[in-house]
């Protein structure tokens, strides 16, 4: 078995600690922080160390655990972190690949792009209004030479205690202080920009991952400049995650393993759902759909997304279920049954990580494998209620089955 480090806290970083447990490779996940911690789903052949570590650190952490190779999947604008990286693995004599994340190609009419943090407080000195700031707190300081900082800058944070302190010091008011997890849809984006009538939104090139192009999307509706920050440049070769995939089956023979299928049917547990609470998070055709059938047993429904399904307007309007709009949040998972049911894979998978954390059973519409429960097709009458199930592995015939039993009943009833 091969032993891997993955420097993580990106997107890329935690799908890429799930591919390689899936892949049977005994991994170490180094991320900057306990919050990012958190983030890492317990698996087998995963572990995580929490901590910062400088580049003599990561030198010494090398040569203790004699890990055959490094990945680095940090965030593309901590230069300074990938370049310590590389030095390391260098001075370790272990072979290190870069994931990097790909640029959005944007070519929107109200971009102003600059290549420093320097250059983006010289721009927004030239620019008059209040300013959106998405690229965290860690360059916060820099943005206090920013003209009227106090009264103009609404620095955009994650919600840690830490993080907040630092801001408060730096003398953003708390008034102007946005401490929200993402991701961040186009709809949220442009509701802050309203909210606080943003003359100018500040970004970096994060790509499609990051939500730059949600960012640019809404700013472009409402009207009003994004100033976006270029990339450091990186020396060294990288790859996109896809791309980083093969050169591991290529170079280390590293892919999925395929589990042994047990052929064990599932069990139809059949349990009381009046006043229960479901909530479900996203709401297009699949979660409508689940949600029209939970509200025939009782349930009681909490919706939670920047946009409803017109199918379930009614239900909203006249109160059957309710609807928050706006997209998941961590810590939002409280239900006694969660369905995540977004359009970002990503998004369905932390959802999903939280309910383990919380033991709330959960329903992932987008990956069978990650479902604690499932939803059969529905069958009821005559005071029965008949519930369909193949594993998952064969929809259509379960579709079948169900048309037939209905039928089989109806032509019952008729002779009765």
């Amino acid at each position: 078995m091969y032993k891997a480090l993955l420097f993580a806290g990106t997107t890329e970083g935690r799908q890429l600690a799930e591919y390689l447990a899936v892949c049977g490779v005994q991994t170490t996940v180094s991320v900057a922080t306990e919050y990012g911690q958190t983030l890492i789903a317990p698996r087998p052949n995963l572990s995580v160390h929490a901590g910062r570590l400088d580049e003599g650190q990561m030198e010494q952490f090398l040569k203790e655990n004699r890990f055959d190779f490094v990945i680095d999947a940090t965030h593309p604008y901590a230069a300074v972190v990938t370049q310590n990286i590389c030095r390391a693995c260098a001075a370790a004599e272990v072979p290190c690949y870069r994931c990097l994340r790909e640029e959005s190609q944007l070519q929107a009419g109200n971009l102003i792009r600059v290549e420093t943090t320097e250059q983006a407080v010289q721009r927004l000195n030239e620019i008059p209004g209040n300013i959106l700031l998405t690229t965290g707190s860690k360059e916060l300081a820099a943005y206090t030479k920013v003209s009227g900082f106090a009264e103009r800058v609404y620095p955009r944070v994650l919600p840690l205690a830490n993080v907040v302190e630092s801001c408060l010091k730096l003398g953003v008011p708390a008034s102007h202080l946005i401490a929200m997890q993402g991701p961040f849809s186009e709809e949220l984006n442009l509701a802050m920009i309203r909210q606080w009538n943003i003359a100018c939104l500040v970004t970096k090139e994060s790509g499609r991952a990051g939500g730059v192009d949600q960012k640019v999307s809404a700013a472009q509706k409402a009207g009003i400049a994004v100033l976006l920050i270029g990339r450091p440049q990186e020396s060294e070769q990288s790859f996109p995650l896809e791309g980083l995939k093969a050169q591991l089956r290529d170079r280390w023979g590293i892919c999925p393993q395929q589990e042994p299928k047990t052929n064990l049917p599932y069990f139809p547990l059949f349990v009381p759902l009046a006043g229960k609470r479901g909530q479900v998070f996203g709401a297009g055709k699949i979660a409508a759909r689940r949600i029209r059938s939970l509200l025939g047993f009782g349930c009681t429904i909490e919706v939670i997304a920047p946009q409803l399904d017109e199918s379930l307007e009614q239900d909203a309007r006249q109160g059957r279920m309710v609807w928050h709009q706006r997209p998941w949040r961590p810590g939002d998972c409280e239900g006694d049954l969660v369905l995540a049911a977004t359009d970002d894979h990503a998004v369905n998978r932390q959802i999903v990580q939280e309910c383990r954390q919380k033991g709330i059973l959960s329903n992932r519409c987008d990956c069978r494998e990650d479902c604690d429960f499932y939803f059969p097709a529905l069958v009821q009458a005559e005071g029965l209620t008949i519930g369909l199930c193949s594993n998952g592995e064969d929809h259509h015939k379960v579709k079948c089955a169900a048309a037939w039993l209905r039928e089989a009943i109806a032509q019952r009833e008729k002779k009765e």
